[in-house]
């Protein structure tokens, strides 16, 4: 009495691994390695992303921080300097508006 004989008296004969039956399941195995090494890439590809981006987002904070600053500091020395001599910034906006007239016409 073989082992085979055994088991398929217990209804539990061994596959032919070449049915497919056994094709399919092989099939669904690999599918599913496939979809787990896919989801780690994917996983690590995001981790990655997301630390370029928080850096990116940092310097660009620190930029606009730096421009925020000059242009504070510009638009309060132009203040000043209207304040203390309004004449060529009726000058600037007559120009302009004179420009805008022509322009329209």
């Amino acid at each position: 009495m073989s082992l085979d004989h055994v088991l398929s008296t217990l209804g539990l004969a061994p596959r032919n691994p070449n049915s497919l039956e056994a094709r399919i399941e092989e099939l669904q195995r690999d599918m599913r390695k496939i979809g787990r090494r896919l989801s780690s890439r994917a996983e690590h590809t995001a981790d990655d992303w997301g630390d370029h981006l928080s850096e990116f987002g940092r310097e660009a904070a620190k930029q606009s921080r730096y421009l925020a600053e000059a242009a504070g500091t510009q638009a309060w020395r132009s203040a000043r300097a209207v304040r203390r001599d309004p004449l060529p910034l009726i000058a600037a906006v007559g120009t302009v508006y004179l420009l805008a007239r022509l322009i329209r016409k």
